[in-house]
């Protein structure tokens, strides 16, 4: 048995090797052929940078209409669709608890007034009793001084006083007690008036009725909370729309920037917005942050209704008339097969002309804003005093050991731009600022007539699905970018 297990492992080590042979062989018979390079040219076009977000539709102003009271809704005047004016009636409760309530603060408030009245009468006898008092004592008074009354009638005739002037002191303050009851039930009676007025519900705007949550005869409880019976859009010739972007794209988003967006019901209807909000609250659901987005937008002819997804691509960057280069050249990477055809971009011949134009490299920043703010020559003469002191004070700065600022940097020559640039041209400029800051650099390999294959190095802007803007760099328009390179074996 050992021995046949010998021979099987010897014959399975045959085959390894034998396989094995074969394929280095074969391998190394095949002859590499041709190197194929596949290319796109740069173009000029247009390129418009999306983000997708998908949202529901609701209305720009939405009001619940509840009851602040508790009891059975007696009339429902209103159904879904229609349409009501501020301060029509669209519901009744039965008034009939409220009523009597009135009726009691009515009857309340009038014991309170009788009461003062009373009160007041009081008063007028406790007066005329002090008069009285007040007259006798004068009067025994002046007798007791001619030795023609006794002490004793003298104090007797003061003790009256005194206690006539205390029924006076006690009769206001009954007043005052009876006028503070009174007001209170004049409260009452007008807090049970406004519950009456209450019980009839009325629209607070203008709009359509989009939900209706009650019916007649229901009861409705307001103990805690004031349940909502109706929903009422204003205005449905506007809609708003919550998007829902994700984290990693929310910093594409500004306001302004323009939407395209259909809905399932109208998949063939073409329908735009704008950015109007970015909610700083985010939404974390199965660890995926997403923060919304409102969008404002027309609804011609009422056709959007609340409640609808809308399916949505935000514009956050548009290019017209720009170079453009393909995205698969920008992934392209020369491998170890193309040596001997490639020439770094440091291995160029000195001397050798930049390409690309105006726009191929950085250049001088106050000519650039020249050109694109389209500034009169006495602008352009400060700006570039503004840009030439801001770099020189960087330069000196970062020379001395302090480093370089280029947040500091740029909120100078932001200050100094202000003093010469028009609001208009200060808008357009940080617009401009923006867009720089989210360029970023890249290689780009180009082949030449000759077939060598040249690095060249770009400064990108905004992508779309097919194309990337570039914003500057030795690349232009007709360059063959590399896409891809594949070994041809014969």
């Amino acid at each position: 048995m050992l021995k046949n297990k010998n021979w099987i492992m010897a014959v399975m080590a045959v085959l390894v090797l034998a396989v094995a042979g074969w394929w280095f062989l074969g391998r190394s018979e095949g002859r590499a052929g041709p190197v194929q390079i596949e290319t796109a040219a740069t173009t000029t076009g247009e390129v418009r940078s999306i983000v997708a977000a998908s949202g529901a539709v609701r209305a720009l102003v939405t009001v619940e209409v509840g009851s602040q009271l508790s009891g059975q809704l007696a009339e429902v005047l209103v159904d879904f669709n229609d349409s009501v004016e501020e301060g029509q009636v669209i519901a009744r409760l039965d008034p009939q608890t409220y009523e009597t309530r009135v009726r009691e603060a009515e009857a309340s408030r009038a014991t309170a007034l009788a009461s003062l009245a009373l009160q007041r009468a009081t008063l007028t006898r406790v007066r005329a009793n002090t008069y009285n008092a007040q007259l006798t004592f004068d009067r025994t008074e002046t007798l007791s001084e001619r030795g023609n009354a006794s002490a004793a009638a003298l104090d007797n005739a003061r003790a009256a006083l005194d206690a006539a002037l205390a029924d006076v002191a006690v009769a206001r303050a009954q007043i005052a007690n009876a006028e503070a009851v009174l007001r209170q039930r004049d409260a009452t009676l007008e807090g049970a008036r406004i519950d009456l007025e209450r019980t009839t519900i009325r629209s607070p705007i203008n709009g359509i009725v989009v939900d209706r949550a009650v019916d007649e005869g229901q009861t409705v409880a307001a103990s805690l909370s004031a349940p909502v019976l109706f929903t009422i859009a204003q205005d449905l010739g506007q809609v708003q729309i919550d998007a829902q972007v994700d984290e990693a794209d929310i910093g594409q988003i500004a306001e302004g920037q323009p939407v395209n967006f259909t809905v399932d019901a109208y998949p063939d209807m073409q329908l735009t917005g704008l950015v109007d909000q970015i909610r700083l609250s985010p939404t974390a659901l199965n660890n995926v942050v997403t923060y919304t987005v409102v969008i404002t937008a027309a609804n011609p002819g009422q056709r959007l209704l609340p409640g609808m997804t809308a399916n949505m691509d935000i514009v956050t960057g548009e290019r017209d008339g720009v170079l453009r280069v393909s995205n698969a050249a920008l992934r392209f990477r020369p491998s170890p097969a193309l040596e001997g055809l490639t020439r770094p971009v440091e291995a160029a011949p000195e001397g050798a002309p930049r390409r690309g134009g105006e726009g191929g490299g950085r250049g001088n920043p106050a000519d650039r804003l020249t050109q694109q703010l389209d500034l009169t020559p006495e602008q352009a003469e400060s700006a570039g005093t503004v840009f030439r002191s801001a770099f020189g004070r960087a330069q000196a700065a970062a020379q001395a050991g302090g480093g370089f600022d280029r947040e500091a940097l740029q909120a100078e020559i932001d200050r100094g731009l202000q003093a010469v640039l028009t609001p208009e041209q200060m808008q357009r400029y940080r617009a401009l600022a923006r867009e720089a800051a989210n360029t970023r650099a890249a290689t780009v390999w180009v082949q030449e007539a000759g077939g060598m294959l040249v690095e060249r190095r770009v400064r990108l802007g905004i992508s779309d699905s097919q194309h990337t803007e570039v914003v500057s760099g030795d690349l232009a328009e007709g360059d063959l970018a590399v896409t891809r390179a594949r070994e041809v074996r014969e």
